[in-house]
């Protein structure tokens, strides 16, 4: 008797909720609250990639930037001074530690090259 009411009410259950959907018009739905919800999340993302940006940026880039313009200043300082005349118009592109940095980092590049160039015989 039990079972046979359990299953009246689960076949009620069924019968009430049995509806015959348009094919098309379920899957129009379905993909109209699909849309939704992706334009709704690539917004949300784009916003917090937004807001994460700005703060890194606030954070980090303007620290980095000083440290850069610091940097510059100091690679840009004369070697010798050579006062106003020509000579220190004709050197200053040479005259300065970046030049320095460069034409070491060239002959440590080429004995670097001289050694392994040498070591290895065909």
């Amino acid at each position: 008797m039990i079972t046979n009411n359990q299953d009246q009410i689960l076949q009620s259950a069924f019968a009430e909720a049995r509806q015959d959907l348009d094919d098309k018009a379920l899957t129009a739905s379905i993909i109209a609250k699909t849309r939704k919800l992706f334009y709704l999340l690539a917004g949300g993302a784009v916003a917090v990639a937004i807001l994460l940006l700005t703060g890194t940026w606030l954070i980090f880039g303007l620290p980095l930037l000083e440290f850069a313009v610091l940097i510059s200043q100091f690679m840009t300082m004369a070697l010798f001074d050579l006062g106003e005349g020509w000579l220190a118009l004709a050197l200053m592109p040479i005259n300065n530690i970046a030049s320095l940095v460069v034409i070491s980092a060239k002959a440590i590049h080429l004995g670097w090259k001289k050694l392994i160039g040498g070591s290895f015989t065909h």
